[in-house]
């Protein structure tokens, strides 16, 4: 009997699907198409993140910067409205009239902004953002989820520009940047499902059909990752 594969610690995605992030900038009159005329980011002059704090599927906290058009009562309430998931808002600091320093933790939930838009299958929500006149939305999701994104903004007749469409888990210091996007799936996929471990969990024949590619070819892959992360991680 053929023996189970390990279970992935990031199990939305298919191992072959590497978490995508893609960062969508609107005009501001783009707001009420999205959200909803009523929506309390009409009342938002600026909305940016200070520092991600955390980032998981169950829980994102972070520290943001709020600027209302209007001050409001119950500030923390109000705020805790802007996102429907959000269960946590706490002042840190008053800047001025209408200026906030936020803690904000919400669970993320597939496509919890812009749903009507773009559909249930596009992605998870990492935070929307108004900055100088315009409106940011952040998704991450895998390559599947983000194309389908993607295809129903198309055809939303939504004016729109994307500000950034890379891999989601690696910083810019990782040697795994040096990697072309299949090189990273192969390498990856191959030590997540114990090609590299000793003795060997899957073979090259198992691993090629795991990542539908011939063994010649997952074979050159391998070879070419494997040979530029020793040049990276060697260089002087």
């Amino acid at each position: 009997m053929r023996p189970p594969l390990p279970q992935s610690k990031y199990p939305l995605w298919r191992y072959e699907e590497f978490v995508r992030r893609l960062i969508l900038e609107f005009p501001r009159e783009e707001i009420g198409k999205i959200e909803g005329e009523a929506s309390p980011l009409q009342n938002v002059r600026t909305m940016e993140v200070l520092l991600l704090l955390r980032h998981t599927q169950e829980e994102i906290t972070m520290i943001c910067r709020v600027v209302l058009e209007t001050e409001v009562s119950h500030v923390e309430e109000y705020l805790r409205h802007l996102e429907s998931t959000t269960d946590l808002v706490r002042i840190i600091e008053r800047e001025g009239k209408g200026a906030y320093v936020v803690l904000v933790r919400h669970r993320p939930k597939r496509t919890d902004a812009g749903r009507y838009v773009f559909g249930d299958g596009g992605g998870y929500l990492v935070s929307r953002e108004v900055r100088e006149g315009n409106f940011r939305i952040t998704y991450v999701g895998s390559a599947t989820q983000i194309r389908g994104t993607l295809r129903m903004l198309k055809r939303s007749g939504l004016r729109y520009k994307i500000m950034q469409l890379t891999d989601a888990k690696f910083s810019s210091e990782s040697p795994l940047n040096v990697l072309t996007d299949k090189q990273r799936r192969v390498l990856i996929t191959a030590y997540r499902l114990g090609y590299y471990d000793l003795p060997r969990r899957i073979g090259s024949e198992r691993l090629s059909k795991e990542l539908n590619l011939h063994k010649s070819a997952l074979a050159a892959h391998r070879r070419k990752a494997e040979l530029r992360l020793l040049a990276e991680i060697l260089r002087e």
